[in-house]
């Protein structure tokens, strides 16, 4: 018998990911041009190339933490789950949501403890940034490919 699924949820929580994504665009190019504003454009670049190189150091992790909680809440709108299973999940997005809680933490740690120079501060606060949002840019991905795929 073929598993039913109910993406109400998770088609929700695409279209929030989509507004935390424009939020976090705006907060960067407004970070950015407050920080253009303080340094000559040359520290400017050479910030943005920090966070450039960064980001695609940290991109694949990103992408894998995005594809398994994407891959856990399709699973988790299927119909026939059991008792157990629903635990599992539960325990697994507990664990994820605590990960990416300590990733904030640590970001915002990080960045109160740098250095006061604004373009170290910038490019901490960037790669944060850039890194949740490509985590949302992916989660929706992987989620509506999925969403695609069971339906």
């Amino acid at each position: 018998m073929a598993q039913v699924f109910d993406f109400t949820r998770l088609r929700r929580l695409t279209i929030i990911h989509v507004f935390v994504q424009a939020f976090l665009l705006i907060l960067l190019v407004g970070t950015s041009s407050v920080l253009l504003g303080k340094v000559p454009s040359q520290v400017f670049m050479n910030s943005v190339i920090r966070v450039v190189v960064l980001q695609l150091i940290l991109f694949y992790p990103v992408y894998k933490l995005a594809a398994s909680d994407a891959e856990r809440e399709v699973a988790s709108a299927s119909t026939g789950l059991t008792a157990d299973e629903m635990q599992a999940l539960r325990r697994k997005r507990v664990f994820s949501d605590i990960l990416k809680g300590a990733l904030i933490i640590f970001f915002f740690t990080f960045i109160l403890r740098a250095p006061g120079a604004p373009q170290i501060q910038f490019s901490i606060l960037a790669v944060f940034l850039l890194s949740y949002l490509a985590y949302f840019q992916c989660f929706n991905s992987v989620a509506k490919r999925l969403m695609r795929a069971k339906s």
